[in-house]
């Protein structure tokens, strides 16, 4: 006869339903596409609205596939393709192709019923936040040299850029135990 183990109360925080994600996934990666084409719209009706209509569902339906890469190839190729997007209008573009990889991160081991503590949504958010301090200068760069090109003095700070980078990424504390390092 087997006794029973003891017993175990596990405490947690507030935590949202995983369908809130889901439809904040939505929204943000409709808001993505909508900006990437806010230049120069298609036909409501027309059969590129529907195409990413479908990419948008079949995002939420299945956020493990890997869609949310396509979406943001998507919007990458119309920014290229298209009209260049002002200042504002690219690093917002920038912040919701990322929200959108992050919420689809984010949604992947959920099922629809599934709560999310806010605990890990805010610290996930901290992370997207120091990500996006980096991000936002180089799409600034990025644009700045596709209107203006690469001006005598534009390799200097280039490269002064990027030796700033390195220094970043020297300087910044490393975690006592690095995750592909595990071998538990």
């Amino acid at each position: 006869m087997t006794r029973p183990g003891p017993e175990v109360e596990v405490q947690t925080g507030p935590a949202v339903p995983a369908v809130a994600l889901r439809c904040a996934l939505a929204v943000t990666a409709a808001a993505a596409l909508a900006l990437a084409w806010a230049p120069a719209p298609p036909a409501v009706l027309s059969p590129v609205t529907l195409v990413l209509a479908l990419l948008v569902a079949a995002l939420v339906w299945q956020p493990g596939l890997g869609l949310g890469a396509v979406l943001a190839l998507v919007v990458g190729g119309r920014v290229v393709a298209g009209d260049l997007l002002g200042p504002v209008a690219l690093g917002v573009l920038v912040l919701l192709v990322h929200l959108v990889l992050w919420l689809a991160a984010l949604a992947t081991p959920t099922s629809w019923r599934t709560r999310v503590e806010v605990a890990v949504v805010v610290a996930g958010l901290r992370d997207l936040v120091v990500v996006q301090l980096g991000v936002q200068v180089l799409a600034v760069v990025a644009l700045a040299l596709a209107r203006d090109g690469l001006a005598a003095g534009d390799a200097w700070r280039l490269g002064a850029l990027l030796l700033a980078g390195a220094v970043v990424v020297l300087v910044l504390p490393r975690p006592a135990r690095l995750w592909w390092h595990d071998t538990e």
